[in-house]
This record gives structure tokens, C-alpha cells and sequence, in this order.
């Protein structure tokens, strides 16, 4: 007797770094027979498309939300984060009601959902579906071994980091509630139900399985984490054999050893002139060869300096599947996936944080025996950040890196989560935690 497809629902909102890895979670899905729906921001249907997904998009485009200067602000003030969110309040409201009703609309049979669409547990809970969180950092299950990752805390000892947990909790609900006040008579009965949204939804009262898409070479599973919280692993873009580089970019490559890697993604910089500046000060002190990924405002295009015109090269983008493994060495701001993909290839790393959970990163690539401890952007200077360039030459930190990019090939990542998931669906009126 045939069975009927499975519709698999995945919601994930933000920049590229936190829609990728769910694109290559869906690729997985979508060769396993399931029907996956993505839910995101503007500009990612043709990833999406070329995974064999289909795409809902939400009335928002983070990459030109980036570019807001009121947005910008909002990185580095508290004045601007207050600014940001009041203007912004308006859109995150048409956004929340896009998920809501998108969701009924699919009647998908498992929802999988990120931090920031976590209004996808009230959607499970009137379908009587699996809605279940993921995670590219470890935010969703309280440990002792150190404080929420998201605001820069130091080690706060075990009581109080676990607390931590709490007060983050407290914080996102706080900052939900406004944000789906549109749908709260349409969902009276799902909000009614007891639990965090945070928490997901299972059928029949059991815990919904916690994905935690980070790999245990850089996160070692706590003692003290939840049972249904499974490491997943990173859940990685396989690399495109058809690629293939700019004429421009294969001949640097070629014409001399591996140059170190240097951009900050999508991070905007306070001074993207003087960020240059530093890091070409810092190589013209090394002497290194380097590319300089421009990436959306982390450093600026501008004339090289004579005695680096044929040791540097600027780039807009390439994948970095393909570059990272042909470079020696990784220099970004600390991203969880520009992190989990140098350390994948055994490529030691310098992280030069931000905000947010980049601190974390870049702390626990050190920790790991994988690179040098962080230099945060606002600390960056060019005799720092050459000493810095060089200690990445140091076969320590190479060997540390090898060690961890051989326990990540032993996780589950992409494909195997997705056979996972499938078996669950299968399994929808036990508990999560039975089904591990």
C-alpha cells in the first residue's frame, strides 16, 4: 500500500547564515520523498528552488534591512536598538501574520522552526503536528557549563549560568508579545495551552525533539543538557562540483601558496574605511598573501598599496566550499556558520567578533585548540591583528583544527538529521525523547 508524501515545513528567518544550513537540511529532506516548504525572508528562492524546495517568502528583506542606518545603529547603541525596533515594529507584525497564515495554509506534517519564528509552536499546536525548535547555537537548553551564548557574558559559574537560560527566555517572550499581539484572537486556544513557545510542540503532551545543528567538536554535549536535545551537528552546503571560480581568482590561487582568508560577512562596520586599513597595515607588516572578501559593508573596496598589489586580492563573493579549503588560514567575525565551515575544512581560525553569539564562537574555536583567542572588531588594531596573522602559521593550531573537522565528519549533519526526522514522522503520538 502506497503511502502518502510527507510535507515538511521549515521556518527560518535572518540573514543567509541562518537560512543556508536549512537549505541543505531541505536538499536532504527533499531526496529522502518529503515535500519541503521554506519560510523565510525575501531573496533566497532561487537557493531554495535549486534544493528541490519550495519557497514562502515573508514580507521582509534582511539584506536590505542590514543597510538601514538606523538598523546599523541598532548594533552597536542601545539608543539604536530602541530606534530600530519601534520603526521595524510594524513590519515584524505583517511578518508574524505571514507565518501564522502560511503555516495553516501548507497543513504541513512537521514543522521544524528558528529562534526567530518561534510563532511556528502556535501553528503546530491547531494542526496537531511536530513543531520542533532548532538551534545553530546552543541557546534552546539550559546548561551549567556556560551562560546563554547571545549577549557576551562572561562565565558566570554553574548556578548562574544556567539561570541565564531563564532570563533569556524571559527577554524573547517579552519581545514576541507585541510581535503577534495581530493573531492572538485568531490563536486564543493555542495560546492557551501551557508551555513555552520556545519548546515546540508534540502531539499528545510529550517533549518535541530539540535540534542542536552545532557541532560537539566546538560545543562537547553538556552532562546536564535535556534528553531531547539531540546534536545534530552542523548541518553543511555540499560543496558544487560545477563550480567554477573567476578566471581573476584562479590565477591568484595559482600563482603562489595559500593566502589567508579575511571578511566579516554580513556584519556592517562602524568604519569600513579603517577596517580596511588595519587589516592592509597588518599584512603589509606579515607580508602574507590574502584575499579580502568585501562581503555586505565589513570592508571597503579602495585602492591597494603598492607593496601589496600583488599579494592581495579583493573579492564579492565565491563559496566557501571551494575557497576555504584552497586558503591556509580564516580571519571573520564569527558567524556560526562561516565558523562551523573553516574548522570543517581543518583551517585554523582568527574570529574578530561583533555582537551576539560571535563572542561565544570565537572563544570556543580558541578553546578548541583551533586558532588564536578573539580580537573583537572595536579592539582591532594592525600590530595586534599582524601577531595575530602570524600565530595562524603555527602547526598547533593547524593540528587543532584537523582534530576538530574529524569529529564533525562523524556527525550526523544534514543528511543524517534528515533520516532522523523521517523516522519521527512516523513516530508523531510518542514522545520526542523515546524516539532519539
Amino acid at each position: 500500500m502506497a503511502t502518502s508524501r510527507k510535507k515538511i515545513l521549515i521556518a527560518s528567518l535572518g540573514t543567509r547564515g541562518d537560512v543556508q544550513p536549512y537549505v541543505a537540511l531541505a536538499r536532504q529532506l527533499v531526496s529522502l520523498g518529503a515535500e519541503v516548504v521554506v519560510v523565510t525572508g525575501e531573496g533566497f528562492d532561487d537557493m531554495i528552488e535549486a534544493a528541490g524546495a519550495r519557497a514562502r517568502p515573508v514580507p521582509l528583506n534582511y539584506q536590505t534591512l542590514l543597510q538601514d542606518k538606523d538598523v546599523q545603529a541598532a548594533l552597536f547603541t542601545l539608543k539604536g536598538k530602541i530606534r530600530a525596533a519601534r520603526q521595524n515594529l510594524d513590519l515584524q507584525k505583517e511578518v508574524a501574520k505571514t507565518l501564522w497564515h502560511t503555516g495553516l495554509n501548507e497543513r504541513p506534517d512537521l514543522i521544524l522552526f528558528n529562534l526567530k519564528a518561534t510563532l511556528m509552536t502556535l501553528v503546530g499546536r491547531r494542526l496537531n503536528v511536530p513543531a520542533l525548535p532548532t538551534a545553530l547555537q546552543p541557546v534552546t537548553a539550559p546548561t551549567g557549563d556556560f551562560p546563554l551564548p547571545l549577549f557576551s557574558l562572561p562565565d558566570l559559574g554553574r548556578y548562574f549560568n544556567r539561570k541565564s537560560y531563564a532570563a533569556g527566555r524571559f527577554l524573547m517572550k517579552a519581545g514576541l508579545a507585541p510581535l503577534i499581539k495581530p493573531i492572538k484572537a485568531e490563536a486564543e486556544a493555542e495560546f492557551a495551552m501551557p508551555g513555552n513557545h520556545i519548546d515546540g510542540h508534540w502531539p499528545g503532551g510529550g517533549k518535541a525533539l530539540s535540534l542542536q545543528a552545532f557541532s560537539r567538536a566546538l560545543v562537547p554535549t553538556p552532562e546536564d543538557w535535556p534528553e531531547e536535545a539531540w546534536p545534530s551537528g552542523y548541518w553543511f552546503t555540499e560543496p558544487d562540483a560545477d563550480y567554477r571560480p573567476p578566471q581573476t581568482l584562479a590565477a591568484f590561487m595559482a600563482s603562489g601558496p595559500p593566502p589567508v582568508y579575511l571578511g566579516f560577512g554580513s556584519m556592517p562596520s562602524k568604519d569600513p574605511g579603517r577596517l580596511t586599513d588595519i587589516v592592509l597595515a597588518a599584512l603589509s607588516q606579515t607580508g602574507q598573501r590574502a584575499i579580502l572578501a568585501t562581503g555586505w559593508g565589513g570592508l571597503s573596496e579602495q585602492t591597494l598599496p603598492k607593496n601589496l598589489t600583488d599579494k592581495v586580492f579583493l573579492l564579492e563573493k565565491a563559496p566557501h566550499s571551494w575557497l576555504f579549503p584552497r586558503c591556509a588560514a580564516i580571519v571573520h567575525h564569527g558567524g556560526a556558520g562561516t565558523t562551523h565551515e573553516a574548522v570543517r575544512w581543518g583551517k585554523p581560525s582568527l574570529v574578530c567578533p561583533v555582537f551576539g553569539d560571535q563572542p561565544f564562537w570565537g572563544s570556543r574555536v580558541h578553546k578548541a585548540g583551533s586558532g588564536p583567542a578573539p580580537i573583537p572588531q572595536k579592539k582591532l588594531e594592525p600590530n595586534d591583528l599582524a601577531k595575530a596573522l602570524k600565530a595562524l602559521e603555527e602547526p598547533a593550531y593547524r593540528e587543532g583544527a584537523e582534530r576538530a573537522a574529524s569529529v564533525m565528519a562523524e556527525e550526523p549533519g544534514a543528511r543524517g538529521t534528515a533520516a532522523h526526522l523521517m523516522s519521527l514522522l512516523g513516530k508523531a503520538e510518542a514522545p520526542a525523547s523515546s524516539a532519539r
